[in-house]
């Protein structure tokens, strides 16, 4: 990440690496560079510094990065420094979005009930495909067909 001198700037950044799991360290290094930042304006430093306590405190578990990351949110009032203007379209490195999204982990394996049922009628499917290709192949094979079509051509001579 680009090195800021604002501390919303920072706050962001810190908000974005807990987002994506970069690991204690990297957070609190962030949200102390936002304590030390020379530009202050719009950011609530009290609860920053709540947010550095919550993120250091022994026993890291995701409820604590949930609560810094909202504290951190809180500190900027609820809205990220880059979070588009109102009716301006997004250029270059702008997202055009104020979210900032927790990573996507999808579920692996049979999760629920709707996924058994998916797997089910899949089994169902491959099941009744190979019992319709028993049950509908033709009475003769192409070789038996062919042996047969020989035998005639060479009666016939």
């Amino acid at each position: 990440m680009e090195e800021s001198d604002q501390a919303p700037v920072l706050v962001e950044q810190a908000i974005a690496l807990i987002a994506n799991d970069a690991g204690q360290a990297r957070v609190a290094e962030r949200i102390e560079d936002a304590l030390e930042a020379p530009r202050k304006e719009s950011a609530d430093l009290g609860l920053v510094s709540r947010a550095l306590e919550a993120v250091e405190r022994p026993g890291q578990d995701e409820a604590t990065l949930g609560e810094a990351r909202a504290l951190l949110l809180k500190s900027l009032g609820g809205k990220l420094p880059s979070a588009p203007q109102p009716g301006r379209f997004a250029t270059g490195t702008e997202t055009g979005t104020s979210v900032v999204l927790d990573e996507f982990r999808p579920a692996r394996g049979i999760a629920d009930a709707g996924d058994a049922a998916l797997l089910a009628l899949a089994l169902v499917a491959v099941a009744l495909g190979l019992w319709l290709s028993v049950r509908l192949r033709p009475p003769h094979s192409i070789r038996e067909l062919e042996r047969r079509s020989t035998k005639k051509e060479g009666g016939q001579r």
